[in-house]
């Protein structure tokens, strides 16, 4: 018989952080996590040398590498700098637009779509504010954007890293590009279409000047730390065509040499301990926890576990119903623990798709909105919450339906 008690702890973590509003106390998501995990192994049902190697220490690298480049990105106003630089390229309002759009969705491709929602939101509120217009499409597109744009790369979030570490592809980089590059950049486009009619203010946008305030002790470093990751991730992508005479390189060592290369010429070497830990401190739990959950053997038992769930149908429909309750990375890590070896490369970019859009229909279903909504209420600007379930639903259709249209137009999908 299964053990319940971890499944009864994960119950408690998840609904902390849903309900943690209404608790008495304010309780952060990584302290409920973390809580979660320590419970786990304190009653026994995970041991600590199961929990050391439950925790993916090269997810945790990348994220730690990523966290730190994004602080130099923040305190040097580097993408904003370069955003308004390509901003002011263009007159007209709707190319203005559509430029803010794909650059925020190109952005999350190799920078991680939080740390794109992060930066994204101080531009965006200086693009309405020099506009006259309200920041609601602009947030709207942001929260949206992020998540899309994500999908073609394994470095766009979390759960692409963990499905790329998978021995079924190929190569993570061209498998992705390939199966879910065309789709993601149409779905860019739907988004930019869908917003642009539902919010009219936005022919009213104005050209941009490159004037952002530049903070010159970090701009340089950050700069070549961006330039970096820019670079590692174009080479991996060209290694995994020509693989005989580029010789490739560990995912997590993209955002460490970028990192790396930021603290070097800044020499700012406290900046080493500035990452965002709290959120290394989810991740950490959240692996400890969710190995306890699946040694438990919880639900192995409750669903009859059979390669029929990587049927395309069973990946999309589990992928956005269970991301909103498990979140997706816990999702993610549960699915290919059980169904390891029955998942192809075009079914793991189906699961890579279906639970990072899954963040796009409900605003806790993804990090990257809710760091939107805290940081524009932080400035005093609501988050247009009805107007993201609508185009969310929207465009999380759309997405999919492109998707599908793609994957079978290539044959990897039957017609």
């Amino acid at each position: 018989m299964a053990d319940i008690v971890p499944v009864v702890i994960l119950a408690f973590v998840l609904a902390s952080i849903l309900f943690r509003s209404f608790l008495p106390a304010k309780i952060a998501p990584w302290q409920s996590m973390a809580a979660g995990a320590t419970a786990a192994m304190a009653l026994g049902k995970i041991s600590l040398q199961q929990a050391f190697f439950a925790i993916d220490w090269e997810v945790m690298a990348f994220l730690y590498g990523m966290f730190l480049l994004a602080y130099f990105l923040q305190k040097s106003w580097y993408l904003e700098h370069l955003g308004y630089k390509i901003l002011h390229r263009f007159s007209s309002p709707f190319l203005i637009f559509i430029a803010i759009v794909f650059s925020i969705g190109a952005s999350s491709a190799f920078l991680l779509n939080d740390t794109i929602a992060i930066i994204g939101v101080p531009l965006c509120l200086m693009i309405s504010a020099r506009s006259a217009i309200s920041s609601k499409p602009l947030l709207v597109a942001l929260a949206l954007a992020v998540t899309i744009g994500s999908i073609a790369s394994p470095i766009g979030n979390p759960q692409n890293f963990i499905i790329a570490k998978s021995p079924n592809l190929n190569s993570a980089f061209s498998d992705f590009a390939y199966y879910l590059g065309p789709p993601a950049l149409l779905s860019l486009f739907l988004l930019s279409a869908i917003i642009w009619f539902s919010f009219p203010q936005l022919r009213r946008l104005r050209r941009m000047d490159a004037d952002v305030h530049i903070r010159t002790n970090y701009y340089y470093a950050a700069r070549r730390g961006f330039q970096a990751v820019l670079l590692l991730f174009s080479y991996r992508l060209l290694s995994s065509f020509f693989p005989e005479y580029l010789p490739s390189f560990p995912l997590w060592m993209i955002s460490a040499i970028g990192a790396a290369l930021a603290v070097l010429l800044s020499r700012d070497f406290k900046s080493v301990f500035r990452a965002d830990f709290e959120t290394l401190a989810f991740f950490a739990g959240m692996f400890v926890l969710m190995d306890a959950v699946w040694i438990s053997g919880f639900f192995q038992q409750l669903i009859p576990l059979s390669c029929e769930l990587s049927e395309p149908h069973a990946i999309l429909a589990s992928s956005l119903i269970f991301s909103q309750i498990l979140s997706n990375v816990p999702f993610v890590i549960l699915y290919m623990k059980a169904l390891e070896g029955c998942l192809s490369a075009a079914s793991l970019a189906l699961l890579a798709a279906g639970s990072t859009l899954a963040g796009s229909l409900t605003l806790i279903g993804a990090a990257s909105n809710i760091i939107v909504l805290q940081l524009a209420e932080k400035r005093g600007e609501p988050f247009p919450t009805k107007e993201f379930s609508i185009i969310g639903a929207i465009s999380t259709l759309a997405s999919i339906t492109l998707i599908l249209a793609w994957l079978m137009l290539i044959g990897a999908l039957p017609a």
